[in-house]
């Protein structure tokens, strides 16, 4: 069963019941967009599995991609949870959906004599206290040389924040939305999320600081796979086009049939997301 049937017989939105549904389309809206996270995640690490793959997922979110990958595959899922309210509560409740291998802590607190075949950690680098600890501390967990790390986060390199779905002033993440976008921010997401976002976000998070490491690592160039996915992906689409600046300059290319090129010029190690492999 593809993974986007899987969810919907298995968890529709319908079937959750919450407290205090006054926030309900919110509700329903993180749901959405996890779904398809979900989807577009499976769609990339799929070929890096197989029946035998022994998995471990960093960053498990609300479980609907650990759900699916256990029906078929031997998967540990790490999510520290403590987001808002609701996000814990619908987490909760697909948790109690099925048995699964889950602990709720941190990757750096996980304990566990268990090696993996195949980690991955989507869009959880830029939360991290330290990436090189986190890193390091996956790649302690590989099997051997065959096993492989793989990692999507954002790139701060480029001045784009994808969670405010803003634009910084390069090299000054932080002071942009501290001191010149934080009156803006907590009018579009209430002081609450605005300070539970930039508290845990880490600017680190950039192609130079992850070559520093000194390690073999295989990275993607992302440009192409961002546009296959704002064709594909309406949620993606949405969330990423609701930027102004962001949504001329996708018209523009699209209008001046200009991708290719795009693809060809745009240097990977500036481009909006990070998307590397590591073999033990």
């Amino acid at each position: 069963m593809e993974i986007k049937d899987y969810i919907e017989k298995n968890f529709q939105f319908k079937t959750f019941v919450f407290q205090n549904d006054k926030n309900l389309e919110d509700i329903k809206n993180y749901y959405q967009n996890a779904k398809a996270d979900s989807i577009h995640c499976y769609s990339t690490i799929s070929k890096f599995l197989n029946k035998n793959s022994k998995i471990l997922e960093v960053g498990g979110g609300i479980h609907l991609l650990t759900n699916y990958l256990n029906e078929e595959h031997y998967i540990t899922s790490i999510e520290p949870g403590g987001f808002t309210g609701f996000t814990d509560d619908l987490r909760n409740q697909i948790l109690d959906k099925n048995k699964l291998n889950v602990f709720t802590t941190t990757l750096e607190n996980f304990k566990t004599d268990e090696k993996y075949d195949f980690i991955f950690s989507m869009n959880v680098l830029e939360h991290t206290k330290d990436i090189n600890l986190h890193i390091k501390s996956c790649l302690k967990l590989l099997k051997d040389e065959n096993s492989i790390l793989f990692i999507q986060s954002p790139n701060y390199s480029f001045p784009f924040e994808g969670h405010f779905y803003e634009f910084f002033i390069p090299f000054f993440p932080k002071f942009t939305f501290e001191k010149i976008k934080k009156n803006k921010l907590i009018k579009k997401l209430g002081e609450n999320r605005y300070y539970n976002t930039l508290n845990y976000l880490n600017f680190n998070c950039t192609y130079k600081n992850i070559k520093k490491l000194g390690l073999k690592i295989d990275f993607r160039h992302p440009i192409k796979e961002i546009f296959e996915r704002i064709n594909l992906d309406e949620k993606f689409k949405k969330r990423v086009l609701s930027n102004f600046f962001v949504k001329m300059t996708y018209n523009f290319v699209i209008f001046f049939k200009i991708e290719k090129l795009i693809f060809k010029i745009f240097p990977k190690s500036i481009a909006p997301y990070l998307i590397f492999t590591i073999k033990k």
